[in-house]
């Protein structure tokens, strides 16, 4: 289940930031929909980088068996 979060957020990090990049490019990068875009993007960052964590921490478990 780990892995799947963590491939799941991987990719919705990847929308996210393609989403962020064009609507900087429509509206400017301090218009309010781009900083609520960054926003969610970096809420979404921490996510990837703490399930990041527990994916390695599983692998780590699995190899000590």
């Amino acid at each position: 289940a780990t892995i799947l979060r963590y491939v799941w957020l991987k990719n919705k990090n990847a929308w996210k930031r393609r989403k962020m990049h064009i609507t900087a490019a429509r509206y400017g990068l301090t218009d309010e929909k781009t900083v609520i875009c960054s926003q969610e993007l970096d809420v979404l960052l921490n996510k990837y980088q703490h399930s990041k964590k527990g994916v390695f921490i599983q692998n780590y478990r699995s190899t000590m068996k």
